[in-house]
């Protein structure tokens, strides 16, 4: 799927942290320390795309960080779901952080983005395996937070886990508790 032609994604770069910094600060209820993004840069399973219009290609519009972790055997996921039994014990991305804009919502930037991520952490340094199962993705979702929940189950998530307590101990705003949301995404 090529990107829209108004949407330039491209990775995080050092010049990239202040602004790509003040949209996670304007979108999300959390403030994350400079050293979240110096590792975003630094540590090679981590990957962080941002989303500018071709229109103001410096000013960014949308964010993704995920993180290719190792099998999830130990995470306890709730069994209901048998696609995620299958695939708990094979390498997963969790998505840390996901912003739009909103004014760039509801457009499919969201879901890009996962796309633009799945396809950078397959690349040969992260040995991909054969994804003909689907790819395990979970996320950590403030309970209060329904747009983002709703968003999740469109993609093929849901709620995984009892609800987290103080997950988000520096929230400043909504729930301060979270849930992890888990699924089998198709590419």
């Amino acid at each position: 799927m090529p990107d829209p032609p108004d949407i330039l994604i491209r990775s995080l770069t050092s010049a990239d942290v202040a602004k790509v910094r003040e949209l996670h600060d304007l979108v999300l209820p959390l403030k994350y320390p400079t050293s979240f993004f110096v590792q975003l840069l630094l540590q090679s399973d981590r990957v962080c795309l941002a989303a500018y219009g071709s229109a103001n290609p410096t000013s960014p519009i949308a964010f993704i960080s995920a993180s290719l972790r190792q099998p999830v055997r130990s995470q306890g996921f709730h069994d209901g779901d048998q696609r995620l039994r299958e695939t708990k014990d094979s390498p997963h991305i969790e998505i840390l952080t996901l912003g739009v804009l909103p004014a760039y919502q509801h457009r499919g930037l969201a879901r890009l983005l996962i796309r633009r991520v799945y396809e950078r952490l397959q690349e040969p340094s992260h040995k991909p395996r054969d994804q003909s199962d689907g790819t395990l993705l979970q996320a950590n979702v403030a309970t209060s937070n329904i747009p983002a929940l709703t968003f999740y189950e469109r993609m093929g998530m849901r709620i995984a886990s009892d609800v987290i307590h103080n997950l988000y101990r520096s929230c400043r705003y909504g729930s301060r508790d979270g849930y992890l949301v888990a699924g089998v995404v198709y590419f």
